[in-house]
Parts: C-alpha cells; structure tokens; sequence
C-alpha cells in the first residue's frame, strides 16, 4: 500500500515542470546545516540567478534562513519544491516520498573533510555502487585523497566527483573577532577562560543506548570551559545528570562550525571535524581510549598515528596531562599542522562556495 501511495504522489507532481534555476538544499536529519548552508547563504549573498529552497524539519532551528526559503519534509510545498527543483544539493544520502526525476540533478556535498575512518564498500567488501549513492549526478570532494576514498567507499565512478573543497571551510577561513563575538554572546560565555571543544565520533556499538563520556576527569580543571559535542547519532545518549558545572552540552547547537572558531583547543578522535580545526592553526588533542578496538572492527584509511596533526593520548589521565602542559603549544605539534593542512587542506581557501557558483553559472552541473 505504501509503495501505491508513493508511486501516486510521484505521478501527480511529474505533471509539474522542473524549473532550470530552481534549487533545493537538504542538509538531513532535519537539520539546517554543514555544507549545503555554506553553499547557500554564499548564492543568497552573491547570486540573484536562482531560486533557492530550503528543506527541513519543522522543530529545527531556521534562524539562518530567509523565512521565504524555508519549505518542511511531508508537506505540500516541501513535495512541491523537491519535484521541480533542476538542482537537489545535499550533505547526506536522504530518501525523500518524491524521487530524483529524469531531468533533476543531484550533487552530493557529503559531510566531512578529507580522509579519515573506513566507509561503505571498504568496510563491508561490497562492490559496485552503494544503494544511497545510486542517485547522486555528482559528488564534491575535498581534495585528491577524498576523492579517491569516497569512490572507493561508494562505487562510484571518478568522473562524476569534482574536487572543490569544503564549502563549510569558507567560514572557518573568513570568520571574523565579530562572529566570535556573536556565538559567545550566544552561548552566554562571557569568560577568559580556555575554551575546548570535545568532539567526538560515533560508535556503532553505542547507537541506542546511553554514552559514556570518559573525560569526567576534565572536570577538575576549573580554568577551562569544555564544549561537549557528540555525533549527531549519539547526542541522544547523552547522561545529562551527569555533566559538572563547566561542561557545557552543545549537542543541539546548530552550527559545529561557530563552536570551532570559538574553541582554544580540540579534543576529538577519530572525526573529520579537526579537518575544518586545522585552519585555525590552533591545538589538538586525539583522545582515542579505544584506538586498538575501533582499528580492527572499523578501520583508518591512512596512518591515524602519523596523520592527525597533534597529541595523541589513551587515557584519561594523559588526557589531563596534556592538556595542561606546555608540549601542547610546541612547535612540533604546529609543524604537524602545517604539513597536514599542506597536504590536505589546500583546497579549503576561504574561495570553496566561490568555485561552486562558477561551476554552477557555467553550466558544469549539467546532465
């Protein structure tokens, strides 16, 4: 029955034409954010040639939309805009009631920077093109190493994946002590205190139930704010009852771009987000308590150990440790990161959504 309805609705909103400038961005999860809002407020600002539409969830936060914009998943003008929208520009592979038409094109902006934790076909053996990957016309990658990983992981062919650069990179390039300013304010943290960012990724095991955090003795430092951001597949597991007084949940915080030009250090693991960390130039931590575990059940496309560009500890006492110590600042630790974003990051040059809106006004997005 359900298959009939969807087939229907699909029959009847063919009968309206796709509109060559229209385009509809779609972040997922119902959330408004990551590349395709990079890619958005960049057109907003910088193109009068377009239509664009936005497709979200109705409880999320549309603050950084124009209300015009705005159209909500399973309703009439949500099903409307995706079935004539020329463009579909996405961060994550969603299925939507209205299916990718003949003349539509879908570019996959992916979520994430450069190469990192084992995906798709290289984890499970799979050959030929994933199933959430079937639609895609096109696919933005960040640099010649995620290219080839991402058609790797997905079956792809390279021809369809153009090498860009992260459009969410542009903020973290271009920011200014205003947006700084202004997210602070936000996050009410009027404080000179050290402000870090614990980031980490998801672990299949933990989807479900509730997460353990095993940082719990950062607690005791009283000179530092700790930002605590887990995957948007596990903030859910979050113990609130648990967290001390200067650790700050921002799981719900639209933006993890804004919590990282406000953060003095990263704490993270194996997560691309101290891709987009690294053009601050500013300290890390790799924190993996499970690192033998999550290499041999998941797996690293490079030498985590020789790639990310900072401390790497195990426990949490090195955690404390290092975080407090001088060897944080070194200039070892500032070579690494200046190697790491030689090699990865050179596309990240504050021009991503630049280059986009060049390809898009060219015609290269075309079928």
């Amino acid at each position: 029955m359900k298959k009939i309805i969807t087939k229907i609705i699909n029959f009847i909103y063919s009968i309206f034409k796709i509109k060559e400038n229209k385009i509809i961005f779609e972040s997922g999860r119902g959330k408004v954010d990551d590349n395709p809002l990079a890619i958005y407020r960049y057109l907003k600002n910088n193109s009068d040639k377009y239509e664009l539409k936005y497709l979200t969830g109705k409880n999320t936060d549309t603050s950084s939309l124009d209300k015009k914009d705005i159209c909500y998943y399973k309703t009439l003008k949500g099903l409307y805009h995706l079935a004539t929208a020329k463009y579909l520009i996405k961060s994550q592979s969603t299925k939507n009631i209205i299916e990718k038409r003949k003349d539509q094109v879908y570019i996959q902006t992916w979520h994430g920077c450069g190469v990192g934790k084992k995906m798709g076909n290289d984890v499970t053996g799979h050959i030929g093109i994933v199933d959430h990957a079937k639609d895609w016309d096109y696919l933005i990658a960040t640099d010649k190493y995620n290219k080839k990983v991402m058609c790797s992981s997905t079956g792809i062919d390279e021809s369809i994946a153009k090498i860009v650069g992260g459009a969410t990179t542009d903020f973290i390039v271009n920011h200014t002590k205003e947006d700084v300013e202004r997210i602070k304010n936000k996050l009410n943290l009027k404080t000179n205190k050290k402000i870090v960012l614990y980031a980490p990724t998801f672990r299949d095991k933990e989807l479900g139930t509730k997460v353990n955090v095993p940082i719990m003795k950062l607690a005791s430092l009283k000179d530092y704010i700790f930002l605590i951001r887990l995957h948007p597949l596990m903030k859910n597991g979050l113990d609130l009852d648990k967290m001390p007084s200067n650790f700050i949940d921002v799981c719900d915080y639209p933006d993890i771009q804004d919590l990282l030009i406000i953060s003095d250090i990263l704490i993270t693991d194996y997560s691309s987000t101290y891709f987009n960390f690294a053009l601050l130039n500013r300290p890390m931590i790799f924190y993996v308590y499970d690192y033998d575990t999550y290499m041999s059940e998941r797996g690293y496309y490079v030498d985590y150990k020789k790639c990310v560009p900072g401390s790497i500890v195990y426990t949490e006492d090195e955690l404390v440790k290092t975080l407090t110590s001088k060897e944080l600042y070194s200039k070892n630790n500032k070579d690494k990161i200046k190697e790491f974003n030689k090699k990865y990051n050179s596309y990240n040059d504050g021009k991503v959504c630049k280059r986009f809106l060049e390809l898009l006004d060219e015609g290269y997005f075309k079928k």
